[in-house]
């Protein structure tokens, strides 16, 4: 029996195809060496939305020059302004823990963001806003880059995105 699927939400450096997949793969990215998934099938790219949750940048991730990684809020964001672009990722619900297993324990909350075509969409978060920490540039790369990758964007269009998520 197939595996049931899902789709997950990538807001993050996971907006990035190849950092994605490295997580189901296995492989390298920035010097750290990740297992990858049991079940290496290919996600399926359902393309991105706007979700009703902030962005913001917390705590501190020794993999991205020990500054802070990004989150969606645990609360819904009333202000359109402030809702968070995420790439749509398909892939199978074992897939899904396995990339939690791996993202480790930052993002210990799962956020259901409804469903599209049938299947389930879901993030993982934390909810670490009293820990607020700036992203690091090279975070802030890998983030530009999974947004132009992912909407086709402008760079001016994707700074002016991200920058009503940084820390002032």
């Amino acid at each position: 029996m197939e595996d049931k699927r899902l789709i997950y939400a990538a807001y993050g450096s996971n907006l990035l195809k190849e950092r994605f997949m490295v997580y189901i793969l296995g492989g390298n990215f920035r010097g750290r060496t990740y297992q990858g998934c049991s079940d290496k099938s290919e996600p399926e790219d359902v393309g991105w939305i706007k979700v009703p949750h902030r962005l913001y940048f917390a705590r501190k991730s020794a993999l991205w020059d020990n500054k802070g990684v990004a989150f969606l809020s645990c609360l819904k964001e009333k202000n359109p302004e402030y809702h968070t672009v995420v790439r749509l990722w398909k892939i199978r619900e074992c897939q899904f823990h396995e990339v939690k297993s791996q993202e480790g324990s930052f993002y210990n909350k799962i956020l259901d963001l409804g469903e599209k075509d049938g299947y389930g969409i879901f993030t993982l978060t934390g909810c670490w806003e009293q820990e607020i920490e700036a992203p690091s540039e090279s975070y802030l790369k890998v983030i530009s880059d999974g947004l132009k990758e992912t909407t086709g964007w402008t760079d001016n269009e994707i700074n002016a995105y991200l920058a009503r998520f940084l820390p002032i």
